[in-house]
């Protein structure tokens, strides 16, 4: 009897390593193209939500004159709220601008509404995880001039951590402190301050319209004055003249509240709101001819030795 030895071809150890590990590749990348497609669609969900409570808002404005005030006690989200002529509340009253505030689509995530001088003005704040459309990642506002990047935000700067705050002249901190009872950076005496990314300066692009922003608050007198702008440069970081002076007060010139204790809201106050954009040596509208790098800049209690308080001071590009 002859006995026939079948050889049968099969796999070696490697070659299963080697296929096991193809395997797990293609389905991390899987999971991962899921994954961001999922986060653009919360993405363009974000920005519908957003663009719908801003109608709301500006019909409310429309009918009131006023923005409404945040719904209390302080720190309330606005998620699954009412927009109505009683204002951002838990009931609808008798004219209904929004029936239910929508929500982040990530859970246990609320899109934020900050309430400015009185009604003046208002910020819904939001997140995007990979950006859509001409909007990057990051942090992002909705205000009564539509959508807006904080470029402090986005470059990682707190304005309530006082090391961001730098001597305009020296190397260092300007001596801004943070006063948690009023939520507020705290400067005594005559001070120019300036907030800028690591890189020392935020590019600009003068085609693009940008606002600055800020509420400050005296204590003890109102003699001295208030100034929020940039200190603007060329591509050789050399500083340009300002608007007027040494820099462009775009938020405020020569700003001084009516009364002591009283936080005043600034933006673009000496240029009626309209944005800085386009190029051109004379007026306050307008970057200087050249400008490429730009620092936000305060000067508080000007030639003065009062206390003044400053908070929510944002950088937007639109």
């Amino acid at each position: 009897m002859i006995v026939q030895n079948k050889h049968h071809s099969a796999f070696t150890l490697v070659e299963l390593l080697v296929v096991i590990a193809i395997i797990g590749i293609l389905s991390t990348l899987s999971v991962v193209a899921f994954n961001n497609v999922r986060a653009k669609a919360r993405d363009s969900r974000r920005l519908s939500d957003v663009r719908q409570i801003g109608m709301g808002l500006e019909l409310y404005y429309n009918d009131k004159g006023v923005y409404p005030a945040p719904p209390t006690p302080t720190g309330t989200p606005i998620t699954g709220l009412c927009l109505s002529n009683l204002g951002i509340s838990s009931t609808c009253g008798a004219i209904v601008y929004l029936q239910k505030i929508p929500s982040d689509p990530l859970s246990n995530i609320h899109y934020t509404y900050s309430y400015l001088n009185s009604g003046e003005s208002y910020r819904l704040g939001f997140n995007l995880e990979q950006g859509s459309g001409d909007w990057p990642a990051g942090t992002l506002a909705m205000g009564p001039n539509g959508i807006s990047q904080d470029l402090l935000a986005a470059n990682g700067i707190d304005w309530r951590d006082p090391t961001k705050w730098q001597n305009r002249y020296d190397p260092g901190q300007c001596g801004a402190t943070y006063d948690q009872d009023r939520q507020a950076i705290k400067i005594e005496n005559s001070r120019i301050c300036t907030l800028a990314p690591a890189s020392g300066y935020f590019p600009i692009d003068t085609s693009r319209k940008y606002y600055i922003e800020a509420e400050y608050l005296t204590e003890g007198t109102t003699t001295y004055k208030f100034f929020l702008g940039t200190a603007s440069y060329d591509g050789s970081y050399t500083k340009l003249p300002g608007h007027p002076g040494s820099y462009d007060y775009f938020g405020a010139e020569n700003d001084r509240p009516t009364s002591t204790n009283t936080w005043t809201f600034v933006v673009n106050k000496q240029i009626n709101g309209r944005p800085r954009t386009g190029e051109s040596d004379t007026g306050y509208n307008k970057w200087h001819t050249g400008t490429l790098w730009a620092k936000a800049i305060v000067l508080v209690n000007y030639s003065g030795t009062q206390t003044t308080y400053v908070r929510n001071i944002r950088f937007y590009v639109e």
